[in-house]
């Protein structure tokens, strides 16, 4: 490709609040800083629209249906010219091939994991029209195969940025009701709520994937035990999700729903450990951002997971599926700051040496620039 300062196009399917779509703005400001002109395009909206619009983010959404939105589609790529067309997820990736032919742009597909058991799979013509995909770990990129993806795939891992911060861990503990902290562990008993709750967080969308219901079950067996986690996002899930919590009796209890949320960084600050029990992943940006801050984390091992996460070094590895083993796990830190400590740091030095945001950046910018 004969330029350094490149016109760039992300499609998404929506600006739902995910982990994807907040590393699609995230990866659009920073190709803007490096001087390129990137744009994201969705085709639906979502609460990331507000975001975007407060980083000066150029952010179209087509909205409508088929035909009108294929037709806004078309005059959006034509409107904006671009070198590259990056797109997000495998719908996305349908609306980008379009771009393609109409502007012959070079065409990227980053696999996020989305094309197993969440959306559509991608039609041999439009893996024909992509000029390069990539994994966002190595697990994804070696899967990637099953759903036709022919030709050689690149494996760039999720890297992240840390947001900081806008009100202390204790401002938001209090704000949410939980004490400073949770007491030194001196008994066999986890920490309760006579010195502070220990809470933990779970920042996902409500997809079947992530297994917000084994989490439930999990919390189901530490009833009254003072452990509480803040379930953060929304989706398709979300009245059957509430509807379990409630038929287990830890609804608001043990199982505190925030809905999506804009300060999910306070959050992590003021959390004593992270969760994320899924059945599959990609590389989940969540998982770092909760490393990143030196919190202990307990997580399944799928996707590109365990390229991240060494069992008992990093954080605590538990069977998919396995309540039982979610509840041990959550209590065993509960009883164990030394661990939680541990684990904490242990995580932060690993996202901060092989996992920064930066370094990924350069590599996309690399890859597009390599296209030719």
């Amino acid at each position: 490709m004969g330029t350094s300062t490149l016109r760039i196009v992300h499609v998404v399917s929506s600006l739902n609040g995910g982990g994807m779509e907040h590393f699609v703005l995230r990866l659009a400001e920073a190709q803007r800083r490096h001087g390129h002109d990137a744009s994201i395009l969705a085709l639906r909206g979502g609460p990331l629209a507000d975001l975007a619009r407060q980083r000066a983010l150029p952010a179209t959404v087509l909205g409508g249906r088929l035909p009108a939105r294929a037709a806004h589609a078309a005059l959006a790529f034509a409107r904006a010219r671009p070198h590259v067309i990056h797109a997000h997820n495998p719908t996305a990736l349908h609306y980008a091939t379009v771009g393609k032919l109409l502007t012959r742009a070079r065409l990227v597909f980053t696999d996020h994991a989305q094309t197993r058991g969440i959306i559509r799979v991608p039609s041999r013509f439009e893996w024909r029209a992509t000029d390069a995909v990539v994994g966002c770990s190595q697990d994804t990129a070696d899967k990637s195969g099953a759903v036709g993806v022919a030709g050689n795939i690149s494996v760039i891992h999720n890297g992240i940025d840390i947001t900081p911060a806008r009100r202390t861990r204790e401002e938001v503990r209090a704000e949410l009701g939980f004490g400073a902290d949770p007491p030194p562990a001196q008994s066999p008993e986890p920490a309760g709520p006579s010195g502070g709750a220990f809470v933990g967080i779970m920042p996902a969308a409500f997809h079947p994937v992530k297994a917000h219901d084994v989490l439930l079950r999990a919390l189901a067996r530490l009833r009254d035990r003072g452990v509480t986690v803040l379930i953060v996002g929304d989706g398709d899930e979300r009245d059957r999700i509430h509807g379990l919590a409630r038929e287990l009796g830890i609804h608001g209890k043990e199982a505190r729903f925030l809905g999506f949320r804009k300060d999910v960084p306070d959050l992590l600050l003021a959390a004593d450990f992270f969760v994320l029990p899924s059945r599959d992943e990609g590389l989940p940006l969540a998982v770092l951002e909760a490393m990143a801050r030196s919190l202990p984390v307990v997580v399944t091992p799928v996707g590109g997971v365990p390229e991240v996460v060494r069992s008992e070094e990093h954080g605590l590895l538990v069977p998919v599926d396995d309540p039982d083993a979610l509840a041990a796990a959550i209590e065993r830190l509960a009883r164990d700051p030394a661990l939680r400590r541990r684990l904490g740091e242990a995580g932060h030095a690993r996202v901060r040496d092989d996992f920064s945001f930066e370094k990924m950046t350069r590599k996309y910018e690399q890859l597009y620039l390599g296209l030719g």
